[in-house]
């Protein structure tokens, strides 16, 4: 019995060091981060790690982005990959609005530095490390930075593209009845009924994010003689098609002949206009210096010509 027992007691020691011996010891390398926010005005910062013992880095995004990987000699990787890295190096993204760095800088740390995130939005990634073993994910985020200040604005008034009497719009409608039996005067302003479209347009789509004032005009330059001139005219700054209303007051009088319903059809000619321009921003925190280019595209009402039907109002 006694022997039965001491069988039993070396068969449990010698299965548990096997037992043991069988599975692989890894330490556990992840970080306590889990979640991290960085300030989009420029921001620096480091996620520690509890051990050394992880390879590959890789980076998930939310928003496409352009980047370049480098190796730990700075030495651009030219072969086709997602944004991973494997071992030491770093990670560049750079875009029109956005750029950032996340570097592995020490076998236990990653950096991330953010020049700037001048986005309307919060900027999101997930940063993944992992062994052969095991992985983690650490989500970060990239606040928006300040929005920008416009400076000035500028105008190419020596080159641009003019079509005059471009095309025409028509619209019907618009009548008038005299009850009475004597002639009766009408006046009306052909111009009200039409618009001035006009657009600003960005080489980039995003830029107008920059701008954080709301209801900002501009001065835009219109037609004057043959030339192209600044007028005092104002528009908003923003990428939408604008409909503004015609500046022009002219007045239409129509004698209407007793007992009659008169009704118009205007037609209108517009000029077709683009030119381009140059916004220049600043950021009232850094001090950092932008131009947006783009076009400004006009059609604009210049003339018009009406006709008339009648219908009679007699019993």
């Amino acid at each position: 019995m006694k022997r039965f027992l001491y069988l039993t007691v070396c068969f449990l020691i010698l299965g548990e060091f096997y037992g043991c011996n069988g599975d692989v010891f890894v330490d556990d390398f992840r970080s306590s981060d889990s979640e991290l926010t960085l300030d989009g005005n420029g921001d620096v910062a480091t996620i520690q790690f509890a051990a050394a013992n992880w390879d590959w880095m890789y980076i998930a995004f939310d928003f496409p982005i352009q980047y370049k990987i480098y190796d730990a000699d700075n030495r651009l990787i030219t072969t086709d990959q997602g944004p991973s890295l494997n071992g030491f190096g770093k990670i560049v993204c750079t875009g029109e609005m956005i750029d950032f760095t996340i570097e592995r800088v020490h076998p236990k740390e990653v950096k991330i530095t953010v020049g700037e995130n001048a986005l309307s939005a919060p900027f999101q990634f997930q940063l993944r490390a992992s062994n052969e073993y095991e992985w983690q994910e650490i989500r970060v985020e990239i606040s928006p930075a300040d929005r920008y200040v416009m400076d000035s604005i500028t105008y190419s008034l020596n080159a641009y593209s003019y079509n005059p009497e471009n095309r025409t719009e028509r619209k019907e409608g618009v009548s008038f009845h005299n009850f009475t039996d004597v002639f009766s005067t009408y006046t009306f302003s052909p111009f009200e009924s039409f618009y001035h479209f006009m657009r600003f347009k960005s080489d980039v789509p995003e830029a107008f994010q920059l701008l954080g004032e709301a209801g900002l005009t501009v001065e835009i330059p219109s037609m004057k003689d043959g030339y192209l001139t600044m007028n005092g005219k104002r528009a908003p700054l923003i990428s939408a098609q604008q409909m503004l209303s015609c500046s022009n007051t002219e007045q239409e009088e129509d004698i209407i002949p007793p007992r009659t319903a008169r009704t118009y059809t205007l037609w209108m000619v517009y000029d077709w206009l683009e030119t381009r321009y140059t916004l220049y921003v600043s950021h009232p925190k850094t001090k950092k210096q932008r131009t947006v280019s783009g076009t400004l595209h006009s059609e604009m009402p210049v003339k018009y010509h009406i006709t008339h039907r009648d219908v009679s109002l007699k019993n």
